[in-house]
């Protein structure tokens, strides 16, 4: 298929250059139109005349750019994925004048040649930056073309290094030489592809407050956890030099804690991975802003002469579209620390499981937050954009599905991670009535099916790609004893009552009665392995165990009763991150909300209150806060704020929310809750209280109520 980029050429800059500036100069008059089509490897920034051709950070998205060794990696694959590359066209017209004009294209290093973190082996994709572009335009003689060719010039910047997981080192004392040729390469293994998702913005600015001042290092609080960078104002003499460190806790007032960001870890430098930018002043007054780097912070130190100080957060521009207010303390910080963490691990438009230490979009942590994230956030074409990813990157052989995406290693398990295949459409599907999005991934997902086939024994799933992980739950309270065949074996039946249901939508019985066949294979698998009747529970019932079962149909209320009698006693989470947002569900659709409410409410260790109480903002990667404090999975089942709490169910075989069932658990005396959503069809509310609940829908919306308790229930028409 014909492209606009066809006629372009792949520029290359300086294996040398951290951050080249590439130029191009052209004459125009009596413009008319002009758009500019560009990307860039690894991120580009493009002005024309000085001024920027958009506000939006980090472009293109992050994608499974070109072709790499996969067999390096740090878990061996053999698979064979999609390559993409993603551009995008912007009107310039108002940007040209007549004469000269100057195109400059400063690039960044990103995701694309990231070579300081080497925990997941050599991922880097290239050796040097790239770019391409064209200038398509009608002017008062007619229309003209221009097109990266090799002309083209380059230069070094005053950004001499920069790396994601470290930082950038600018210097604007540095001897910079005169511009050369661009390198001539060979064309990219890759799709370009016109531009999906969402990008990065500027979102809105902090200013800090200024704890003190240590060995002459100024210690500053955001007052939250966020991503972002700090943006430094000096008037100071030439050669004065700013170094900002960063980190999410201190270990007392004025001392940076950086273990939690990933300190631990050794990069190819041999230095530890600590968040650090370095600004040189010229003498000459500047404003200091990392170009290609957002750091992962609530605390950060300068040590150096400055004026003035600002943090810019910055994540993937999807607005918060959901409300919600509550007298219970545990709700309302799950829902508050659930958008915080889930915002700072939105950047390219792919969800990462920790904005700092790893930066990966995991399958796993990206598919179960996925649902509460479609819900309370404006983020279709952020997922739409994922969910490509998730294509992409699966075998087109074999059907393996990878445990990150866009695929940069990572360790994982079949059953839950590679199922985002199948989780992730479903809940774009729900939530916006998406059929187009079903339709396109079905086929996939029955390949990923049918290798899941082929990763079993006795009917149970057993083990994925030789040589790497095979995990089933994740970072439970206590060490791991659920087990992972147990665990994958389970969500192996969950996406085939899945995908039997879409199948169904789609006109494909046929397909549906194969994979039934296959579902109840493995429901007598997993009760003849897992199911003790001596005892009364699967897998020992350990760390959720039956509640995967009632989850997965193996089991129903009686099953259900005795999970919510053991997490009443038990009175806080012991579950994995997988198992937690399932126990909720568990416990609030079979009518043990006051389970739920306790374990939401609870301060003990296991509990999201907990973290609150130890000065969190943002969710833990752990209960006991080892490793990162800003990881999103724990707190999917977020989602159970506004389904469980407020009731708002969508009727079974319905989306989008056409049909909407209100069932809202029954509060304790005293307290209120109220939150809406941002449906499809407009802004639905629930107000309730311990004898009332006020509904206030968008016109078109059908609204029913179920086992509902209170007093008065009412509907009112909204907007």
């Amino acid at each position: 298929m014909a492209s606009i980029m066809d006629a372009c050429r792949w520029i290359g800059t300086d294996e040398n250059y951290d951050s080249p500036v590439v130029t191009r100069r052209f004459w125009v008059s009596g413009i008319r139109k002009a758009t500019l089509f560009i990307t860039g490897l690894g991120y580009f920034e493009a002005r024309v005349n000085g001024i920027p051709v958009t506000d939006a950070c980090f472009l293109p998205v992050v994608s499974d750019y070109e072709p790499r060794d996969l067999t390096k990696f740090l878990y061996p694959l053999f698979d064979h994925t999609t390559n993409r590359v993603y551009y995008y066209d912007f009107d310039i017209a108002h940007l040209l004048h007549d004469g000269e004009n100057l195109l400059e294209i400063r690039l960044g290093n990103g995701f694309y040649r990231q070579t300081e973190r080497c925990c997941e082996g050599p991922v880097s994709f290239g050796t040097s930056l790239k770019t391409i572009y064209r200038i398509d335009g009608e002017s008062e003689k007619g229309t003209f073309a221009i097109v990266s060719d090799g002309s083209e010039m380059q230069r070094d910047s005053e950004i001499q290094s920069s790396n994601l997981f470290r930082g950038e080192f600018i210097d604007f004392t540095c001897e910079l030489q005169n511009e050369k040729p661009v390198r001539e390469i060979a064309p990219l293994s890759t799709q370009l592809s016109p531009a999906i998702g969402t990008p990065d913005r500027v979102i809105r600015t902090i200013r800090p407050v200024l704890l003190g001042e240590r060995e002459g290092k100024k210690v500053f609080d955001a007052g939250e956890n966020i991503t972002g960078v700090v943006r430094l104002k000096t008037s100071a003499s030439k050669g004065a030099r700013n170094v900002l460190r960063f980190a999410e806790e201190c270990r007392d007032e004025l001392t940076l804690d950086f273990a939690s960001t990933g300190a631990g870890h050794i990069g190819a430098s041999g230095q530890p991975q600590i968040m650090e930018d370095v600004f040189i002043t010229d003498g000459l007054p500047r404003v200091f802003q990392p170009r290609f780097v957002w750091h992962a912070f609530r605390y950060f130190e300068v040590e150096g002469p400055f004026d003035d100080v600002e943090i810019c957060v910055i994540h993937s521009d999807t607005p918060v579209t959901a409300t919600y207010e509550s007298t219970l303390e545990g709700p309302q910080f799950l829902y508050d620390a659930f958008l915080r963490t889930q915002l700072g691990n939105m950047h390219g438009s792919h969800p990462s499981d920790c904005p700092h230490r790893e930066r990966l979009g995991y399958t796993g942590d990206g598919q179960v937050c996925a649902p509460a994230a479609m819900m309370m956030l404006d983020s279709r074409a952020f997922y739409e954009k994922w969910i490509q990813d998730i294509l992409d990157c699966q075998d087109q052989t074999s059907g393996h599905v990878q445990h990150t995406a866009p695929l940069m290693g990572g360790g994982g398990g079949p059953g839950v991670w590679g199922s985002a295949i199948v989780q992730v459409p479903w809940a774009c599907y729900r939530q916006y009535g998406d059929v187009a999005m079903l339709e396109k991934c079905y086929e996939p997902m029955l390949e990923w099916i049918r290798y899941l086939t082929t990763r079993c024994e006795d009917g149970l799933i057993t083990h994925e790609e030789e040589g790497g992980w095979c995990l089933g739950d994740w970072c439970t309270l206590e060490p791991i004893v659920i087990s992972p065949t147990y665990v994958n074996s389970c969500c192996f039946v969950k996406i085939l009552l899945i995908v039997e249901e879409i199948a169904c939508r789609l006109g494909r019985e046929e397909d549906a009665a194969r994979l039934e066949a296959v579902r109840k294979e493995t429901e007598n698998a997993i009760r003849r392995q897992f199911w003790d009747p001596a005892v009364g529970h699967y897998d020992g019932g350990r760390q959720g165990a039956d509640a995967y079962a009632v989850w997965c149909g193996l089991e129903g209320e009686a099953m259900a009763q005795q999970v919510a009698k053991f997490y009443d006693e038990l009175g806080h989470f012991d579950t994995g991150f997988v198992c937690t947002d399932i126990l909720l569900e568990v416990l609030f659709d079979c009518g043990h909300a006051d389970t739920a409410l306790k374990l939401l409410q609870s301060r003990e260790l296991g509990s999201f209150l907990y973290m609150k109480d130890r000065g969190a903002t943002t969710i833990w990667e752990n209960w006991n806060g080892a490793e990162s404090h800003n990881h999103p999975m724990f707190a999917a089942g977020a989602r159970q704020l506004f389904t469980g709490i407020l009731g708002i169910r969508q009727r079974r075989g319905t989306a989008g929310y056409q049909d909407v069932i209100i069932r809202p658990c029954q509060l304790p005396a005293g307290q209120r809750v109220k939150g809406s959503l941002l449906t499809p069809l407009g802004r639905l509310t629930v107000e309730l209280d311990e004898k009332n609940v006020k509904v206030t829908a968008p016109e078109g919306m059908r609204v029913s109520f179920a086992d509902v308790e209170h007093a008065c229930c009412k509907v009112a028409s909204g907007e």
